[in-house]
């Protein structure tokens, strides 16, 4: 066993010992040798510290080495720019397939000319050509049974080709909604219409239509709460 040599003996044999026992540790040029020491022989600081970098990062999106350079495509973040957030408010975005709150959010100083097909989307909606114009559409013959829908039009056309039960859909609440329906007898004449509940016809109860063939009468319709009551009132009749 190599040991160092014993102070007042080993005569002549010092220099022996000491590099016997040199050896077991270091090689000849002075280094210590490979797994000599072992992490438990260091103090806890220094374990510590080998500990934490035997857990650091080694990689990122695959770039390896002491020293990686990261960029923002590495984390997810390609969209992302340096631009500061002043500059982000000022710049000029374009915004596809997106919603944005009016809750939120204040909108001005648009002009009509910046929103596409707005003149040509509003003209077909109203038109102020010779006095305006209601959206009229044929709902056809009844048969005995037919459903009005106030979204085809506000001035309707119904041909009665049978003793008629109406019902009506009922509007988005929240606002006026008013149907002028005329009504056509067919080449027969003396057809009947059944009303819905919720029409109230007041005090000059429900219209009695002309029986004659092909003779016309108006009857307006009109409700406040969605259609959960209609207010009737019969109109000239005869045409």
């Amino acid at each position: 066993m190599s040991r160092l040599p014993n102070p007042g003996s080993d005569d002549g044999q010092w220099g022996d010992i000491l590099n016997t026992f040199l050896e077991v540790a270091h090689n000849t040029d002075g280094t210590l040798k490979d797994g000599i020491v072992s992490s438990s022989k260091l103090d806890s600081a220094t374990q510590t510290s080998l500990a934490g970098a035997a857990n650091a990062v080694q990689s990122v999106n695959s770039h390896t080495g002491a020293s990686v350079t990261v960029t923002a495509s590495d984390v997810g973040l390609g969209n992302v720019d340096n631009t500061s957030d002043a500059t982000k408010n000022a710049a000029t975005a374009t915004l596809t397939n997106k919603t944005i709150s009016g809750a939120s959010n204040t909108l001005s100083n648009i002009p009509e000319s910046a929103v596409t097909n707005l003149t040509s989307d509003l003209a077909a909606k109203t038109s102020t050509v010779n006095g305006g114009g209601e959206t009229y559409f044929d709902a056809g013959s009844s048969g005995t049974a037919i459903t009005l829908n106030l979204a085809n039009g506000n001035v309707q056309k119904l041909t009665l080709t049978g003793n008629c039960t109406v019902t009506l859909t009922s509007p988005t609440s929240g606002a006026y909604r008013a149907l002028l329906l005329l009504i056509f007898q067919d080449a027969t004449g003396s057809r009947t219409i059944t009303w819905p509940a919720a029409v109230k016809w007041g005090t000059l109860g429900a219209p009695a239509l002309s029986t004659t063939a092909t003779k016309m009468d108006q009857v307006m319709i009109a409700t406040v709460d969605g259609g959960t009551t209609w207010y009737g009132t019969p109109g000239p009749g005869g045409f």
